[in-house]
């Protein structure tokens, strides 16, 4: 080890000869300098005790004296799950007088979505002893357990104050000054903003909204062109009439000219959209968050159910296997304040997580099979899935040819699909068939726009509510009509190519796409997909997310303990996939999960797919995954007849 003098006399050496410092000796002269700063820093008198304290900025123990009326029971509007939260007002002036500056941003401890894993505190506990953490006998949630703060709330959430102070949030109307693009603009009233955009401003060029109000209600005008269509009323008439009231007398289904003021909002829209928009100035046209965020993913959902919920979420709490794709629920999605605390526990209790992403998320991170799908090629992987699960027979049948309600509710089925239901093959759009289309009643029947299925026991077509079991592979001709099953369609869609074309196309490997499907298709009813906007924001999102959405139909897993389930009650036709209407019990539900007959207890099958050897090669990134957990033989779960369920964990299926 070099000295002080070792270095000292090596530089007079080095100086004296003229000769060039070597790398040996840079090396040494470099470590003595090391030695004296760690010698320093060890030596000197540092004081640590405010290194974590900011008194001016409410950063340290000090918690101060507050109660209930400093505290403000609101929702977080840092994204779309919208947290309930408690506010902790400043004491601005350290006189004791409280302020609207914000000290604190905590979740609500009223609520079950900041208070995951541990329960919430009761509804009837005391205002100021919520507000100041201090509750007792609540179970869970008691003084020792939890901080003054309450229940959790996210970084983003905490981020609210940081939003609500921010030196360049726009808090009144600005008005441009400048050319366009030029960023010159000026503050100016909300009196003087009214004023300009409802009467013009000759400054901008804008005429103003006044000439726009107009507004008629639709039934009334669409009467009178009914009236016109059949010539009971004069077109010049229908134009005198609405000339000053719609925007194209000739199109009165664009509706009155105040469908011109067009609002483009974000998460607010309840005030805005309903009260000003719609019923304030009479508009339909508002586009809103999920306009530009989530639209396809929410339009491919919808054309997946025939309810009016936008989407299914998974019963994580039961669920056996997650795949979770294109989302990222650890840290975002919907929101990590509840659903983080959830799936870590999920996990710890034997559910299986996979993850399809094209980043390595840090919801991938903690998986055991990441699959860094190519992005946009999300459909190509479900296709790919598919064709596996329908080639090695792991689909239910039993619940595919369960054509309406009544067959669904004969089989014990909480819903059905409309897989044996018949396509009219020769118009352009692709309708499915009414009775009254192929003529098996009359227009004016009460079963006239039921849907068709072919009976499996006669073999002819019948209103789908009328057919115990539906044939799922139909293609006839009905009365000169040609006519297909939407099963039969769909097949030879998925079909079109091999697992390995789709894994190609996907950029993974085929091996991979058998893994998952094997996986997803192996634990009877208890298996489940959470999937949100990354295969959704693309030029086919809307196809990604219908090919996803179909994956859960070919198992039937909607409302099932541990399976999909649909928070609130659908409609009693199922023209786009399934209903969720009741629960397997047979009661009707409304609200939040559907318990399925049979065990409660989670179950975890030993497969060889969890220790697999990750494959590699062309189109086949390496998976990661977690070292291989160590697990009994699961126990024999019932989860219903119709799922079949044998010892190895898998659901058979018949042909």
């Amino acid at each position: 080890m070099s000295t002080d003098s070792d270095t000292t006399d090596a530089d007079s050496t080095e100086a004296e000869s003229g000769a060039s410092m070597t790398r040996r000796d840079l090396v040494k002269a470099v470590g003595s300098v090391g030695l004296l700063g760690a010698a320093s820093s060890a030596t000197a008198e540092v004081d640590t005790e405010d290194l974590w304290t900011d008194v001016e900025h409410y950063v340290g123990d000090d918690y101060g004296e507050y109660g209930a009326s400093d505290v403000i029971l609101t929702t977080c509007g840092q994204c779309n799950t919208f947290c309930p939260i408690k506010v902790r007002l400043a004491d601005e002036s350290a006189t004791g007088e409280y302020s609207s500056l914000v000290r604190k941003l905590a979740g609500n401890p009223y609520s079950f979505l900041n208070t995951q894993p541990f329960s919430q505190v009761p509804y009837d506990s005391d205002p100021e002893t919520a507000a100041m953490g201090d509750v007792e006998g609540s179970g869970d949630v008691d003084a020792e357990r939890w901080s003054l703060s309450g229940g959790r709330i996210c970084l983003k959430g905490q981020a609210g104050i940081q939003t609500a102070f921010d030196s360049y949030r726009v808090r009144k109307p600005m008005k441009r000054v400048g050319p366009r693009g030029s960023g010159e603009w000026k503050t100016v009233s909300w009196e003087q903003a009214i004023r300009d955009i409802v009467d013009g401003d000759d400054e901008l060029g804008h005429p103003g909204l006044r000439d726009l109000w107009a507004y008629a209600p639709e039934e009334t005008v669409m009467e009178d062109w009914e009236a016109v269509q059949s010539g009971e009323m004069a077109k010049s008439t229908f134009d005198e009439r609405w000339a000053d009231t719609l925007i194209d007398t000739d199109h009165p289904d664009l509706g009155p000219k105040a469908n011109q003021i067009v609002d483009v909002g974000g998460f607010r829209r309840n005030f805005i959209r309903t009260r000003l928009w719609h019923q304030g100035l009479g508009s339909i046209n508002s586009v809103h968050h999920a306009g530009t965020c989530g639209f396809s993913s929410v339009m491919g959902n919808v054309r997946s159910h025939a309810g009016k919920k936008k989407r299914q979420y998974p019963d994580v709490e039961n669920c056996e296997y997650l795949l979770v794709w294109g989302t990222n629920p650890m840290v975002a999605n919907k929101g990590p304040t509840w659903l983080a605390p959830k799936l870590t526990n999920a996990i710890e209790d034997g559910m299986r997580m996979d993850v399809v992403d094209p980043r390595l998320s840090k919801t991938a991170e903690k998986a055991d099979t990441w699959v860094p799908v190519e992005p946009g090629a999300d459909g190509a992987l479900a296709l790919g899935m598919a064709r596996w699960i329908i080639e090695h027979d792991r689909h239910d049948v039993e619940y595919l040819r369960n054509p309406a309600e009544s067959a669904a509710e004969t089989d014990g089925e909480p819903t059905w699909s409309d897989a044996t239901h018949l396509v009219l093959v020769d118009e352009a759009d692709g309708p499915k068939a009414r009775a009254a289309d192929l003529g098996l009643v009359d227009e004016d029947h009460d079963l006239a726009d039921d849907f068709v299925a072919v009976d499996s026991a006669t073999g002819e077509p019948r209103p789908a509510s009328e057919v115990e079991t539906g044939l799922l592979n139909a293609s006839l001709t009905v009365g000169g009509t040609a006519v297909e099953s939407a099963w039969s369609l769909y097949r030879d869609r998925v079909f079109e190519h091999t697992v390995e074309e789709y894994a190609e196309m996907a950029g993974v490997g085929s091996d991979v796409i058998a893994e998952i499907a094997d996986e997803f298709t192996s634990h009877g009813k208890r298996a489940a997909i959470m999937a949100y906007r990354g295969p959704a924001k693309h030029a086919n999102g809307f196809y990604n997310t219908r090919a996803i959405a179909t994956l859960q139909h070919l198992i039937g897993n909607y409302d099932w303990k541990g399976g999909q389930i649909t928070p609130t009650p659908a409609t009693a036709r199922c023209p786009a996939g399934t209903n969720s209407g009741r629960s397997p019990t047979g009661t009707r539900r409304g609200g939040s999960r559907c318990c399925a007959a049979g065990s409660t207890t989670r179950t975890r099958r030993c497969s060889s797919a969890t220790t697999a050897t990750p494959p590699s090669g062309r189109g086949s990134p390496s998976l990661r995954r977690r070292p291989p957990r160590s697990c009994t033989a699961a126990p024999k779960t019932s989860i219903h007849t119709a799922s079949r369920r044998c010892s190895s964990g898998r659901t058979r299926t018949t042909t």
